[in-house]
């Protein structure tokens, strides 16, 4: 990994972060499912649990991946993913009246358009470095 500034390594850190958070919750899901989603039946919410999970497991690697990787420019990408992702998110929290869960949606979008736009900005600048 080149030399990287104090802003992408928060960026960097934030990715981790994230791809923990995702696949900590994904397993949740996956092994109990009543705990995470109070008041479903075992089986439905199992079978919900495992297709959430195998798409969210796969995002949460991803950030982590990229990140231990120093790969800037595709952990940029997958920040700008996510954050439409959210976007989805925020909009079913303000149809269900659940404010707190629409602004720590925002919240969270807001510091993936940050931290992508960080590694963006720095894959860039490495990119002109490199044929110089």
């Amino acid at each position: 990994m080149p030399s990287t500034t104090r802003t992408e390594r928060i960026a960097y850190g934030l990715a981790i972060l994230r791809g923990a958070i995702l696949v900590a919750f994904s397993l949740a899901l996956v092994f109990a499912p009543e705990d995470v989603m109070p008041g479903t039946s075992a089986e439905p919410a199992r079978t919900l649990g495992l297709m959430f999970a195998s798409r969210t497991i796969l995002l949460g690697v991803a950030f982590i991946a990229l990140a231990a990787r120093g790969m800037a420019r595709p952990l940029a990408w997958v920040f700008f993913a996510d954050a439409a992702l959210m976007l989805f998110e925020v909009a079913m929290a303000l149809a269900t009246d659940k404010i707190d869960l629409a602004v720590g949606g925002l919240v969270i979008g807001a510091l993936e358009v940050w931290a992508g736009r960080t590694l963006h900005r720095a894959s860039r600048a490495e990119g002109r470095r490199t044929f110089e």
